[in-house]
Order: structure tokens, then C-alpha cells, then sequence
């Protein structure tokens, strides 16, 4: 199972390396960051940045979310205590399983969202490449100008809305 931890401001990468050295592999199977493709315009044309896409938010893969947030009391200070709900475990959150399948899907393997195309007809957005494709439901918004989206998360059984993610997505003609 995933597990959120937020850390402090550009703490992240100190977090996740002292986390691979000091926490068992029996209790931390994982530990990483999602990044995203983005597209940004300067010196005349776009160009594709790799960006954060949760920036100070570290997942973590684990069998024992107990187990984990005891190892983790060391790194208190270096993180930030998230709302306390019956899904929260000390510093960490649960990921749901439907939010984990989504990412999963989205990031692949190397946790990684790429840009994505379509285009825009009668209205109705559709996705023709990239890790968009058949999500077309979840977009909520869509800034052309910047060549993002934002995606909604699935329900979960909680009922907490969480604010959507932004994803890259270029839409090359609408009509």
C-alpha cells in the first residue's frame, strides 16, 4: 500500500535519502516523488520542463503503515503533521486503492507523468496520446494557453474532496 508524507519546503530529497539508508527494506519498500512533463514558453518556442507534481509530498510503498510510522518519528521535524482522520497514521495518509490504481496508470514504473495530446470537438475533450487517454471524465479544467489540465481524484469511500492535480496536456485543434 502507498502513504503520503508532506514534508517541509525542499526537504523532500534529504527525506527520501536518509530513508533508503536508515529503514529496512522489510518495513520501506519504496520511497519516491512523482514528476510531470510540463511545457513552457521562452526564448521564442515551448519547451518540455520536468517539474514536481506533488511538490513536498514523498509517497512511500509499505506492507506495515504501523510499522513505517514508527520509523519515521526521527523525521518529525523535517515534516509536517497532516489532519488527523481515521485514514491518517501519525505523519503519514493512506493512499486510497483507487487513488494508488490511478497513479499507478498515470505514472508507470518510473512515476512519471508525460504530456499528453488531443483535441477539443463540439465541446468534448479528447485525449488521442499520451497517460490521459481514456480519462477524459476526471478533466475538470483546461488551460490551453498554458497546456495543462486538471484532473480529478476518484471518490473515496471518506468523502474528503481534495483539490485536483494539474497534468500536461496539449490540445492541438478545437471545433
Amino acid at each position: 500500500m502507498w502513504c503520503i508524507l508532506k514534508c517541509r519546503p525542499g526537504r523532500s530529497g534529504e527525506i527520501m535519502a536518509s530513508c533508503r539508508q536508515t529503514i529496512p527494506d522489510s518495513i520501506l519498500q519504496d520511497i519516491f516523488t512523482f514528476t510531470c512533463d510540463r511545457m513552457k514558453r521562452y526564448q521564442g518556442s515551448w519547451h518540455i520542463e520536468k517539474t514536481s507534481m506533488f511538490p513536498d509530498y514523498v509517497f512511500l510503498e509499505t506492507g506495515n503503515i504501523r510499522a513505517l510510522s514508527e520509523c519515521l518519528e526521527p523525521y518529525r521535524e523535517f515534516t509536517c503533521v497532516l489532519e488527523d482522520e481515521a485514514e491518517y497514521h501519525g505523519l503519514l495518509r493512506r493512499v486510497s486503492p483507487e487513488e494508488e490504481i490511478m497513479l499507478r496508470r498515470l505514472g508507470g514504473p518510473e512515476h512519471h507523468l508525460g504530456i499528453s495530446q488531443g483535441y477539443i470537438s463540439d465541446g468534448i475533450t479528447h485525449v488521442t496520446q499520451g497517460p490521459l487517454v481514456g480519462m477524459e471524465r476526471r478533466i475538470r479544467k483546461i488551460d490551453r494557453h498554458k497546456r495543462i489540465a486538471w484532473i480529478e481524484y476518484p471518490a473515496d469511500g471518506a468523502g474528503g474532496s481534495r483539490a485536483p492535480f494539474t497534468a500536461g496536456l496539449e490540445i492541438t485543434s478545437k471545433t
